[in-house]
């Protein structure tokens, strides 16, 4: 790996760009100086614009790519070529946010206008022109805008941040490794089912159900927000085991409808939550100014609190029905959550902010993004909390959580986490890169103390599960993406039934289908899926 140095340095510019997201400039960069101690050496701009268009390499940028294997360099060009259709108001929003300008502070620390100036301001006004060209944000457009002739990389800083990425990425390759051997173990050590003799839980169940829209009122809160209710239609005395989805952020009810229909129509009622503070709308509304901030600290407190809430109110509404039968089981409630939704889910369950901990992590940070974990920047809004007040977020009625890609390492650390003792299913994605399946899924899930855990890892897997609009989609979504999805929400609907008919319904005829054997049954190679219940992490730690 290291011989391949220069062009994951290369490519950590290219990228990193990227993850920070008229008129003509005064200037225009020219070149790209990597500064290291004494030595200096260049590679111009148009070497990089003449490849991204020709796929020709020449004298000055075979120096850099001269150990790169073929994909990589296929790799390279396409984020050349890679374009954001993105608004300017949109740019110049998120660069003015304090997660925004906290990202050009750090980055600007090793992209630099000159050898002792930080890049904050070259790199927003590239980020903000450049996305007002007519064929969008690209990082040949950023860097024909960038301010100054000469782009200066810092290259101490730069080779420390390349080296823990080949490291990052090294470690994630070693850890979705150690859990497919992890999945053979379990598969050798029990019985052989033969799942094609058994119902194929992926597919829609025998119940139909009606779905309405239910408002909430919070007067106490000052907080109005709507769920979408999936009713089975069922005849029974007993009660309707219940499940409530939280999505992530700038996202809505409809990111989750595929699964609310699916858990229907065997019999379960879904509710899937907006939260006001945190959905599309909240989002929306930043980038036509009408909020500064993407998210408040607040709405760490508040997420849970809808739900809470929401459970009261129910119950209550519940009991002005004449018919016992029929009702919401409101005390037996399972949780899903995506992300700061699996945040939510997993406060709700018993997981506490280590406040403590989370501010000093963020301020000896000086609260910069973590390049290597993004979810860091949203989880360090959660320090701005007061430490003198008496967090409860717990609530007894939840039994089981199902937390895809959760957001969690900081805000609740392993002491935090340690605290769930109800069943919790972690869903991870081998790529990842708002919340890495490393950081935030894999490690953490070795703190879990639940005397039943999953961990599901789809090693190809994203963010996120739907083509529909969020905070973190560019809108870019290619047939092969579709397909990904359209498989990742396949795995979801078949374990999450699984899961919930197990441990909310009790019902242990599912259990077959919480295993290893099973996931392998469904997985398809284009997007490998694997199920375990334990993991060493000496397997797969990072070095010290």
């Amino acid at each position: 790996m290291k011989k391949n140095l220069g062009f994951y340095l290369l490519l950590m510019l290219v990228s990193g760009m990227f993850c920070l997201w008229r008129t003509p400039p005064i200037r225009a960069a020219e070149k790209i100086s990597f500064r290291y101690s004494l030595l200096e050496f260049s590679l111009p701009v148009a070497s990089l614009e003449a490849y991204a268009k020709t796929g020709e390499i020449d004298r000055y940028l075979r120096s850099y790519l001269k150990s790169a294997s073929p994909q990589e360099l296929i790799r390279l060009r396409e984020l050349l070529n890679y374009q954001i259709d993105i608004g300017q108001t949109k740019v110049y929003r998120f660069f003015n946010s304090s997660i925004g300008k906290n990202i050009l502070q750090y980055s600007g620390n090793f992209i630099q206008a000159s050898p002792t100036q930080n890049g904050f301001y070259g790199l927003r006004s590239a980020f903000i022109l450049a996305a007002g060209e007519p064929d969008g944000l690209s990082l040949l457009n950023i860097l024909r805008h960038f301010p100054s002739k000469t782009i200066y990389i810092n290259g101490e800083d730069s080779l420390n941040l390349a080296h823990t990425l080949i490291e990052a990425v090294t470690q994630t390759q070693k850890a979705i490794a150690a859990i497919q051997n992890q999945a053979d173990l379990e598969i050798q050590s029990k019985p052989q089912v033969d799942f094609t003799q058994q119902p194929d839980i992926r597919k829609a169940g025998t119940f139909t159900w009606k779905q309405k829209t239910i408002t909430f009122d919070d007067t106490q809160r000052n907080r109005s927000f709507n769920a979408s209710l999936y009713r089975p239609q069922v005849s029974t005395s007993k009660s309707i085991p219940t499940i409530i989805v939280s999505p992530g952020l700038g996202a809505d009810g409809s990111s989750f409808d595929y699964l609310g229909q699916h858990l229907a129509s065997y019999g379960f009622a879904v509710i899937i939550v907006d939260h006001p503070g945190s959905d599309r709308l909240r989002v929306e509304n930043f980038f036509k100014g009408i909020n500064r901030e993407i998210i408040e600290a607040e709405e760490f407190i508040a997420r849970p609190g809808d739900i809470s809430y929401m459970l009261d109110e129910l119950q209550r509404r519940e009991l002005t029905n004449p018919s016992p039968n029929n009702r919401l089981n409101l005390e037996r409630v399972g949780m899903i959550g995506h992300s700061l939704g699996a945040y939510t889910a997993l406060a709700l369950a018993g997981a506490e902010l280590n406040l403590e901990h989370l501010q000093q992590s963020c301020q000896e940070d000086t609260n910069a993004p973590d390049y290597l974990n993004f979810s860091l920047l949203f989880q360090c809004v959660a320090a701005e909390l007061s430490t003198t007040e008496n967090y409860q977020l717990f609530d007894p009625r939840i039994k089981a959580v199902f937390a895809l890609n959760p957001m969690n390492s900081l805000v609740f650390g392993q002491q935090g986490l340690s605290k769930i003792q109800v069943p919790v299913t972690f869903v991870a994605g081998g790529e990842d890169v708002v919340t890495p399946a490393l950081l935030e899924q894999f490690i953490p899930f070795t703190w879990l103390e639940s005397p039943h855990k999953y961990l599901l890892s789809i090693d190809k897997g994203s963010h996120t599960y739907e083509s529909i609009n969020n905070f973190y989609s560019t809108g870019n979504i290619n047939r092969s993406q579709n397909l990904s999805q359209k498989l990742s929400q396949n795995y979801l609907q078949a374990i999450t039934l699984a899961f919930m008919k197990n441990y909310l319904v009790k019902n242990n005829d599912y259990q077959i289908f919480l295993n290893s054997g099973y996931a392998q049954f469904i997985s398809h190679d284009s997007l490998k899926l694997n199920l375990v219940n334990s993991l060493n992490e000496d397997k797969f730690k990072i070095d010290e």
